[in-house]
């Protein structure tokens, strides 16, 4: 019995972009000022300009940039200090949809290798840890679901008892 099961993290839903995004020739980085208050005002416009363009391909890097750009030249703007702290949100869940990914490769691999040993109580214990990962609505998580369920046939039965699990590693709890 081998098992593949693709988890795609699809993040249309939170509007998040994990590729390089380069702004139009116009959003060139900015230099605040200390000419005068209308220097001050424009460069204000123009790095909160930037940010949100930034913002909605997706550079939350370069948004960031500008609004702390844009807070500069208006120290306590609560529009400036409101976008960084929405930015800086983005990036907190990118990063956590990140890690979540490389969490789902792992027991991906783990999974794989404990179907190929026969090692039920380590596959059955890996898909439980999978359909934790996974959103209750997908697809994915209706195979993991019925796929452990198999398992739980060949555990009862006891199949291939001198397997019993050899494969998973003390991170991932097995019964």
């Amino acid at each position: 019995m081998k098992a593949t099961f693709p988890l795609v993290w699809v993040l249309g839903g939170l509007g998040l972009g994990l590729g390089v995004t380069l702004l139009p020739a116009q959003a060139q980085p900015l230099v605040i000022s200390q000419a005068s208050p209308a220097q001050a005002a424009r460069d204000y416009r123009r790095a909160m300009e930037i940010g949100y363009a930034a913002t909605e391909q997706g550079d939350y890097q370069t948004a960031l940039i500008n609004f702390r750009r844009a807070l500069a030249a208006r120290p306590g703007d609560r529009y400036a200090t409101a976008a960084i702290a929405n930015v800086q949100s983005y990036i907190q869940q990118i990063r956590a949809i990140e890690e979540r990914n490389r969490r789902v490769e792992t027991l991906q691999a783990t999974l794989e290798e404990a179907v190929d040993a026969q090692d039920w109580v380590c596959a059955a214990a890996t898909i439980d840890s999978l359909v934790a990962l996974v959103p209750p609505d997908s697809i994915e998580r209706g195979r993991l679901v019925a796929y452990r369920g198999e398992l739980t046939g060949l555990l009862e039965s006891r199949v291939n008892l001198e397997s019993w699990s050899t494969v998973c590693p003390a991170n991932v709890e097995t019964d």
